[in-house]
């Protein structure tokens, strides 16, 4: 025997044996023994329209989207104002206070100014705003004031706009982790998401991944320098934390209130913030409240109006000072809950020790951020809790300035950590940024909770940033560092996504559809056997043994890298199944012309896989360009044809021209001498 021939042969039958093993979990269930499992644990999905999964209508904050603009315009007018001399020392502050939605306000510490200043606002933003009254009592705030809110028309585009990003950005989500082919649809405000039948451990996952924001945003926390005077606002957090420290009812929530202090490198000064702090718990809340932070559900046991949730002490704080806004809406009062805002006889002592009111609604340019505290092992306690952060509402830098992102490990912690790089824009803006901070604290914000809050200590030029990962198992933190990558490459949803239902359902083109379907997919099988067998004889044994195998390790292909079986994969599946019969027509049709030449049939072979093989690369290129366009440009079915399609057109070739050539190459090879004849 040929000794290249054995080689040829052994690698043909590991081939076949590991195709075999890779889809045995698929077709032979968990009946396998546990090394196996560990070795190949991987099985094909089937996609909604053959085996059904998870239907999931989500709801959009729109009106997120609107107020976010307004946040732009405001850091596009303080810009503007600080950078012209003329009007320095003309205007108190600039703010974007979120109620109404889209609404900017001017305030001026020069009133002859105002009429000059509204005429720049709106000579800048025409076609984005128009001017509105201002609200009750803002005559109290500034000598003059210039209000002006995002235009009903634009507002409503921008809607528009958010709301088809949201679903490319979904469905870019999920096609980016290769999880499943998803099914993603805009309908009236809300967006339809269908995932094909998953365990429930992947499913959670994607719907993580799903409701992520990645919303990216860096802004300041608001400290102060020990021993220094500052505007009355900024005492708000210190009078909030000192009169929590006093509340028993504070107490009673588990709410704690401290100080945390710095020193600046290089100099004498300390700053200093005072914060909240609370633990996660379980307790008994009013349904208004489980809706609110949505742990409600129809199966949870109702007792006295009550079901029994996992608060977050992230809500506790909120509960605490702004009471819970869906209960308050309620029209039963005795559902209400009401935080300290809502008090009017609240008093603090000032730092002359003298007592003075205090009102607890956060300021109009001001917020309350949260981080969630994983201590280390070594504390004194090892539980994790929330804790606030007082900052400038302003975003001084978001994610839309991100250029790339990836997984890096600190060799120092041994922990994995996301290294963000801006684009020239955001370097510069973060250079500046930090150049003009030293000392103080830069909150690092992804989907409105604070993920670090580290201190400037210096202008950072780079152009780079770190988001560290909570918590202390390394596995957990890598996996939670890679779906982030995903999503800031992929792209923030322009507004918070909330879950409105799940239900599964069943598949999309109905038991009959899929019978008839695997009907013609057998007929078309059969028809082919029966047509090669009754032309070719032997030889057509040998191509339905190659397109067997070449069906093998298509299915195997897609297997290993995760891809989902859909109706339109089984039809690219039996066009594979004709081009790999249509390849070893040519091939014999060939052979048949030397032998009829009088060759021998070692020669007719040789010569027949040689001359035969242009032709069949030759279709098989034409075929895979309209396969790429198709897995360019399509989305949803037409990808998953198209994916099928070209791992087809590889395998195809494959088989076609070695797999066969070693079933003929045996055939010769046993013929010895006698070789005048061959069955084809």
């Amino acid at each position: 025997m040929d000794r290249n021939l054995k080689w040829r042969t052994i690698g043909l039958v590991g081939l076949i044996a590991f195709c075999l093993c890779t889809l045995a979990p698929t077709f032979v269930g968990s009946n396998l023994p546990t090394w196996f499992n560990r070795l190949f644990s991987k099985k094909i999905n089937l996609g909604l329209d053959l085996q059904g999964g998870l239907h999931i209508t989500y709801s959009i904050d729109l009106d997120r989207a609107v107020d976010d603009k307004a946040s732009e315009i405001k850091r596009d007018l303080d810009s503007k104002f600080t950078d012209d001399p003329a009007w320095k020392g003309k205007i108190k502050e600039i703010v974007a206070p979120g109620a109404p939605i889209g609404e900017v306000i001017v305030r001026l510490n020069d009133a002859t100014k105002k009429a000059e200043a509204e005429s720049i606002v709106l000579a800048d933003y025409k076609d984005v705003a128009d001017k509105v009254a201002c609200p009750a009592g803002e005559e109290s705030h500034a000598a003059a004031s210039v209000c002006v809110q995002v235009s009903k028309d634009f507002a409503e585009g921008v809607r528009r706009a958010a709301l088809k990003n949201a679903v490319n950005t979904i469905r870019d989500r999920i096609d980016e982790r290769g999880i499943a082919e998803p099914s993603v649809i805009e309908k009236g405000d809300d967006v339809i998401v269908e995932l094909p039948g998953l365990d429930d451990e992947s499913t959670e996952r994607v719907k993580d991944l799903i409701k992520r924001t990645a919303k990216l945003e860096f802004k300041l926390v608001i400290d102060h320098i020990d021993g220094t005077k500052r505007p009355n606002e900024e005492y708000w957090m210190d009078n909030l934390a000192q009169f929590a420290k006093a509340d028993p009812h504070a107490a009673d929530e588990g709410i704690e209130a401290s100080v945390d202090t710095w020193p600046v490198e290089d100099t004498n000064e300390h700053h200093r913030t005072a914060y909240l702090m609370a633990r996660d718990r379980i307790e008994q809340i009013p349904v208004c409240e489980a809706k609110e932070i949505e742990c409600w559900s129809p199966k949870l046991e109702v007792k006295d109006g009550k079901v029994q949730c996992n608060v977050t002490g992230m809500h506790i704080i909120e509960r605490y000072v702004s009471g819970v806004r869906r209960c308050n809406e309620d029209p039963d009062p005795k559902v209400a809950i009401h935080g300290i805002a809502d008090r009017k006889d609240l008093t603090v002592k000032d730092a002359n020790d003298k007592v003075t009111p205090f009102d607890a609604h956060l300021p109009d340019s001001r917020q309350l951020g949260y981080e969630k505290v994983t201590p280390d092992s070594h504390a004194k306690d090892t539980r994790t809790y929330w804790r606030t952060y007082y900052l400038d509402r302003a975003v001084r830098l978001s994610g839309s300035a991100v250029k790339n992102a990836g997984t890096q490990w600190d060799p120092n912690t041994n922990k994995p950590y996301v290294a963000v790089e801006f684009d020239r824009y955001g370097g510069r803006l973060f250079g500046d940024l930090t150049s003009q901070n030293v000392g103080s604290k830069m909150a690092i914000i992804l989907d409105d909770k604070i993920n670090s809050a580290p201190i400037i200590n210096g202008p950072i030029r780079g152009g780079n940033a770190q988001i560290t990962m909570g918590g202390n198992d390394a596995e957990h933190m890598q996996k939670e560092a890679d779906d982030l990558v995903s999503v800031l490459k992929t792209g923030s949803l322009p507004a918070p996504l909330k879950e409105e239902s799940s239900a599964q359902v069943g598949p999309t083109l109905g038991r009959d559809a899929i019978q008839k379907a695997q009907l013609s997919f057998i007929v078309g099988v059969v028809l082919v056997i029966v047509i090669m067998l009754g032309i070719y004889k032997w030889s057509g044994w040998v191509a339905i043994g190659a397109v067997t195998i070449n069906v093998l390790m298509m299915m195997t292909a897609m297997t290993i890298f995760g891809a989902t079986l859909t109706l339109p994969g089984i039809a690219a599946l039996v066009l594979t199944v004709g081009m790999g019969v249509d390849g070893n027509i040519l091939i014999y049709e060939r052979i048949r012309d030397e032998l009829t030449l009088g060759k021998s049939v070692r020669g007719a072979v040789d010569v027949g896989f040689s001359r035969a093989f242009t032709a069949i690369l030759d279709g098989h290129m034409t075929t895979a360009a309209g396969g790429w366009v198709l897995l360019q440009y399509g989305s949803g079915p037409i990808k998953g044809f198209a994916v099928m399609l070209l791992v087809g057109i590889g395998t195809t070739l494959f088989c076609s021209t070695v797999v066969t050539r070693i079933f003929f190459d045996w055939v010769v090879a046993r013929k010895k001498g006698n070789n005048q004849t061959i069955s084809i």
